[in-house]
């Protein structure tokens, strides 16, 4: 307690906000009878609770920042390093508007599309082998799903789940290869921003792994 106690001071100096996880409840009682538990602390029961709590955080406090609603044309204008290519592949898309909690994509069905997300908060959900279910991480705006699995042809490796009103464009399977065939520089163009979406994402689960042997 006495260590928890001195967490709790430093934290509360630097301005910080606990996030406690996997707490039993007599530990719970003996926090909040300590006061390490207090109105600016959360208690949550895992690991993944505690995570999506403090994504949504940094998106409430990020996103305001942006003055101009984010356009998809400009953004793939700069991914792709040209406008004309960024014209031609939003012709190809078809925009989609989902609620919150509508399911976009479920694990193990067909990969028929790849998302362009615009307005949105995408939950990652993976389905494990004794039939639970993990949250692996939350996408936001001006980021791509389902890449992977348009490009292999391989079933969807996950769950993609709307966790708020969202707005994504879809490029189908049918116009990714018309892309392909009809522009290969505009493909060559789109395959490289895919590489490096995907290397940022095996960066980041590299990260998480290491967090979770500690």
């Amino acid at each position: 307690m006495y260590s928890f106690t001195q967490i709790k001071q430093a934290i509360d100096n630097a301005g910080v906000k606990l996030i406690l996880v996997n707490l039993s409840d007599d530990l719970a009682d003996s926090f909040r009878s300590q006061h390490i538990i207090t109105d600016d602390v959360t208690a949550t029961s895992d690991f993944d609770r505690a995570l999506a709590t403090c994504e949504r955080a940094v998106i409430k406090r990020y996103l305001p920042q942006r003055s101009e609603k984010p356009r998809l044309r400009n953004w793939l204008t700069q991914v792709l390093g040209n406008a004309e290519y960024a014209d031609e592949l939003v012709s190809h898309c078809k925009k989609l508007h989902f609620k919150k909690g509508d399911i976009i994509a479920e694990q193990g069905n067909e990969a028929d599309c790849m998302h362009f997300i615009m307005k949105c908060r995408i939950a990652i959900i993976v389905r494990l082998r004794n039939g639970r279910t993990l949250r692996v991480r939350s996408l936001g705006f001006h980021t791509t799903i389902g890449e992977m699995g348009l490009i292999s042809r391989q079933a969807r490796s996950a769950t993609i789940k709307a966790e708020a009103d969202s707005v994504l464009y879809a490029l189908s399977l049918d116009a990714y290869q018309r892309i392909a065939r009809e522009n290969p520089d505009l493909n060559r163009a789109l395959m490289t921003y895919v590489i490096e979406a995907m290397a940022d994402r095996l960066n980041f689960a590299s990260k998480a792994m290491g967090v979770l042997r500690r």
